[in-house]
């Protein structure tokens, strides 16, 4: 993007067999607190992305780690004539409760288990269930050691 470059957690560009639909960009954007979130920002990366590839078919995620408040939307213009509407994907692993996903079979959820909402007495449960879906759903060691970080 040149010398107006802004760094993005995760874009994923999803492209299907044989070009039967347009391909779809996934911007996922990782804020640990929901103070530090800007949706004017996320805005401009995916107004930026969209017009580097050439596509109007952007959604962007956002994935909270930690509860709070944070905008939802953003309209621009006035209150007849709005120009620009705004909105994104809301994940927000604060309020989403650990005790579901304590024997999931998906290594994500397991590894997410710490940042879920979970009682203060639970939290040594909570990351031993995190270790132990890493040990039992990768395979790899290598990633393993990799994947340990964000638990910790």
């Amino acid at each position: 993007m040149g010398e107006h470059f802004r760094e993005l957690d995760t874009p994923l560009l999803v492209e299907f067999p044989k070009g039967e639909r347009e391909a779809i960009l996934f911007l996922f954007e990782e804020e640990t607190t929901a103070r530090h979130f800007s949706i004017y920002r996320l805005a401009r990366y995916c107004l930026d992305l969209a017009e580097l590839l050439n596509t109007d078919r952007v959604i962007p995620v956002v994935i909270f780690l930690r509860p709070g408040q944070y905008r939802r939307g953003l309209d621009l213009g006035t209150t007849d004539n709005p120009y620009l509407t705004f909105r994104f994907i809301i994940s927000d692993l604060g309020a989403i409760p650990a005790e579901e996903y304590l024997q999931s079979r998906n290594i994500i959820a397991r590894i997410n288990l710490p940042n879920m909402r979970h009682a203060p007495e639970e939290r040594v449960k909570i990351y031993l269930r995190a270790q132990e879906g890493l040990a039992e759903l990768e395979p790899d060691p290598n990633k393993r050691i990799k994947y340990i970080d964000f638990i910790a």
